[in-house]
């Protein structure tokens, strides 16, 4: 879910002594009686902030709202993994803060690599489902990482948009490591040319050329052998960004996506003898009980018909397959001429007593669909992920 942002609320619930190193920090609202404001009446620091040269209250905005979006559990467990990376343990410093927002602000202000990092991984993690593209039996080697490596794909992205859609001209490469395994690469080809119509620092209207950045994300597991790609396109652009990660950071061509043509089969829940399957978990995991919430069913062959089923939520795990039995002719379609192209599951996991229970909502599609990488609690998309595997759903 995006990120509401709105200033006042951020200052209310920031405690004042960060929000003085914040403005400390660019020099600014040092005359502020700070040891006198209490906490959360902030009508004389807005007012302040609003009256500050743009330069300055732009620079805190960013802030701001980069702290923002970091704010929540999913915001700070990226912020403490990405300082074990660094080699700090954030946890006991962050946890005499009351609130995510002082959190983040702390590192911000404390850390501002981690913060920098942490952010930009986050953001990946938000990114609609609809541009994310899973493709499996990829080469199980680490990629090249050196900058002569980097910079060969960056021209390579360039050249390839330049070439084909008259855009990317420039392109800026970012890449990062998470736990030890996932590697992340941004890629900021330029886009098409656009007329800014705004205020300039003296406050005069102006329309002005700019030639803003497009976002691919690359995020590449060398263990499991899998690469996920961010990119607005369709299936050709998809797969010759494939073809040039392989080519330029694992020196090698493309291979065959997986020997059955897709990594996502999810014909096996067409029968409710799946739900056995789903039973069988590990105690370590913590499930209390997983349901098929939604099945979308298409007929085989050239015309294109399908229904899509979505059971009470409350029904039960057997709530679809009854829908399922309800809703079908099986004389007029058998399971023979039926496929299963999209499921929804649902994990719920046992109640520790602290917080509310925690839960995992996520779709897969056939071929190679998921919104499960959207998932910002990691320790929960790595369970998700963990038996997609174990049912042969995730044949990659």
């Amino acid at each position: 879910m995006p990120i509401h942002y709105t200033p006042k609320t951020f200052l209310r619930q920031t405690s004042n002594d960060l929000l003085q190193a914040c403005f400390d920090q660019v020099g600014a609202l040092q005359e502020l009686p700070w040891a006198d404001l209490p906490n959360h009446e902030i009508d004389v620091v807005y007012d302040s902030w609003q009256d500050l040269p743009e330069p300055q209250r732009l620079e805190i905005e960013r802030m701001f709202e980069e702290a923002e979006a970091l704010a929540s559990e999913a915001g700070i467990k990226a912020i403490i993994d990405e300082g074990t990376f660094h080699g700090l343990d954030l946890g006991p410093e962050l946890e005499p803060l009351e609130s995510f927002r002082d959190k983040a602000m702390h590192v911000a202000l404390t850390h501002p690599r981690v913060f920098q990092v942490a952010g930009t991984i986050n953001h990946a993690h938000s990114l609609s489902r609809r541009y994310w593209k899973h493709r499996g039996n990829m080469p199980l080697r680490q990629p090249n990482i050196m900058q002569d490596a980097l910079d060969d794909f960056r021209d390579a992205i360039s050249a390839y948009f330049r070439q084909n859609e008259g855009r990317g001209h420039r392109c800026t490469v970012d890449a990062y490591l998470r736990v030890d395994r996932y590697h992340y690469f941004f890629a900021y080809p330029d886009n098409y040319a656009d007329t800014y119509l705004g205020h300039d620092e003296h406050g005069h209207f102006i329309r002005r050329p700019q030639r803003p950045a497009f976002e691919i994300v690359f995020l590449f597991d060398p263990i499991d052998g899998t690469l996920d790609v961010y990119a607005q396109g369709g299936k050709v652009v998809q797969e010759s960004l494939q073809t040039i990660f392989c080519r330029t950071l694992l020196d090698q061509e493309l291979p065959p996506e997986s020997p059955l043509g897709h990594p996502y089969e999810l014909n096996s829940l067409k029968s409710r003898d799946f739900l056995l399957t789903t039973c069988e978990t590990d105690p370590e995991d913590g499930i209390e009980e997983i349901q098929i919430r939604k099945l979308r069913l298409s007929v085989l062959g050239g015309v294109k018909r399908r229904i899509t089923l979505e059971a009470d939520p409350d029904g039960g795990p057997s709530a679809v397959y009854d829908m399922v039995d309800d809703c079908l002719n099986r004389h007029n379609m058998p399971d023979a001429l039926i496929n299963v192209t999209l499921a929804q599951f649902h994990f719920r996991f046992v109640h520790t007593g602290q917080g509310r229970q925690q839960t995992l909502t996520f779709e897969v599609s056939h071929p190679n669909t998921s919104n499960l990488k959207s998932c910002r609690k990691e320790e929960l998309r790595l369970i998700g992920e963990k038996y997609l595997r174990r049912w042969g759903i995730d044949r990659a």
